[in-house]
């Protein structure tokens, strides 16, 4: 696009700025089509009989030749498109924000207090379960249909476990949102949204490592220390099953 503070020379013939050998019309704003005489133009103006320049002299000055008016530049090609029709230029790409800029957290780390409560709590459901009568799983003699059923349920190893589960499935959701909480103001952009945590501990803690680790590089110590709890947790179950069979191969 031209500047508009310029002036545009006045209409008339002038060179074609395509590099043809016929002049071409400027009307003032535009080109005429090449080797065309539009309505609104001055007849062609015809080439003057070439005279001889007169000999220089000494001490004369060499006649000037009276130079042809500029041809006005021909509109710049909008920025936007490409000089070939049909085609556009390549327009950058607009900046995303949907990922945010790595963040570092306070000096106080990423391991909050609430993340290994959450971590840990499971290991204190170890002892009741080798607390367990393996006996009350096994019928007795004089049991009816529901005795053997009351036994289980009245084990203290037994209810223990069970009351120990319920509490920590409630207790993990007020600490994760705490957890949640304490991330952010510490500097840890858009943590691991709590509400993961009724897919259980486990899940949250690996989403939740997972997360501040991509924003600040750290936090990866609750995740291996979780999955060495649940490890020591299988080994401990599959003891007790083993206790189970073994009492049930000695009664019968």
């Amino acid at each position: 696009m031209t500047d508009s503070s310029t002036p545009l020379p006045p209409a008339g013939w002038y060179r074609d700025p395509a590099g043809g050998a016929a002049p071409r019309w400027w009307n003032g704003t535009a080109w005429a089509a090449a080797n065309t005489v539009p309505a609104d133009a001055t007849p062609l103006p015809t080439p003057a009989a070439a005279t001889p320049a007169p000999a220089a002299t000494a001490g004369s000055v060499p006649p000037v030749t009276p130079a042809a008016p500029a041809a006005p530049a021909a509109p710049a090609a909008p920025a936007a498109y490409a000089t070939t029709p049909g085609t556009y230029a390549a327009v950058p790409p607009t900046p995303s924000y949907a990922a945010a800029a790595p963040t570092t957290a306070s000096g106080t780390g990423t391991n909050t207090w609430q993340i290994w409560v959450i971590v840990l709590m499971p290991l204190l459901a170890i002892p009741a379960l080798f607390a367990i009568d393996s006996a009350a799983f096994l019928p007795q003699p004089g049991d009816n249909e529901f005795s053997s059923q009351l036994r289980l349920y009245t084990d203290p190893g037994y209810l223990f476990t069970t009351v120990w589960g319920w509490v920590t499935f409630v207790a993990n959701i007020f600490l994760g949102i705490y957890d949640r909480r304490a991330l952010m103001n510490r500097g840890v952009d858009r943590p691991f949204h709590w509400a993961f945590i009724f897919l259980g501990g486990f899940i949250y803690t690996i989403g939740r490592s997972v997360i501040v680790r991509s924003r600040t590089g750290q936090g990866l110590a609750p995740l291996w220390v979780s999955l060495a709890v649940q490890v020591f947790g299988l080994v401990a179950a599959f003891v007790f099953l083993a206790n189970v069979v073994t009492s049930v191969m000695t009664t019968f």
